[in-house]
């Protein structure tokens, strides 16, 4: 609810997806790292309003390639993208991190609203700016955004982006 406020309750939906070999291959060469088991059977979640208009989709990514230790334990990062009807960044979530708390406020995800598949989600530039003393973490959250967009693409079938 909290990635499409306006969706109704009861109206959320779950399509789950399974890629083929080469769609994996695909999504493995476009971001640049193996897909982890999990994410090679993503959970979308369909928004729709009390009309039934299909508002987006939301799934909920962990982008770390390696794990992170702080204070002895692991660190996670769980990132919530809603994607809307046109194919862009609605809004972003970042749940139960332990880091910098300006990681998880609007001030820096909403500079990733209204981006699509062909943007720019390199922190520092495109006028994108890392939370200061977290780059690392920052550019996490903007590769989450570009592989949601991916991810949705190729499994929900928006070839516009």
């Amino acid at each position: 609810m909290k990635l499409f406020p306006d969706a109704d309750p009861n109206g959320w939906r779950i399509k789950r997806y399974q890629y083929s070999d080469s769609e994996v291959k695909l999504l493995e060469a476009e971001l640049g790292f193996e897909l982890y088991p999990e994410d090679k059977l993503p959970e979308f979640f369909i928004a729709s309003d009390a009309q039934g208009n299909f508002l987006g989709v939301a799934i909920f990514i962990d982008p770390r390639t390696k794990p992170k230790i702080l204070d002895g334990g692991i660190l996670t990062l769980e990132v919530g993208i809603g994607v809307n009807a046109e194919g862009k960044i609605n809004r972003i979530k970042v749940y139960d991190y332990r880091g910098n708390v300006a990681l998880a406020q609007d001030a820096f995800l909403n500079q990733l609203r209204g981006r699509e598949l062909d943007s720019n989600f390199k922190m520092g530039t495109g006028g994108l700016v890392a939370v200061g003393g977290e780059p690392e973490e920052s550019q996490l959250v903007g590769n989450a955004a570009r592989e949601a967009l991916l991810l949705m693409k190729v499994a929900l079938g928006r070839r516009d982006g």
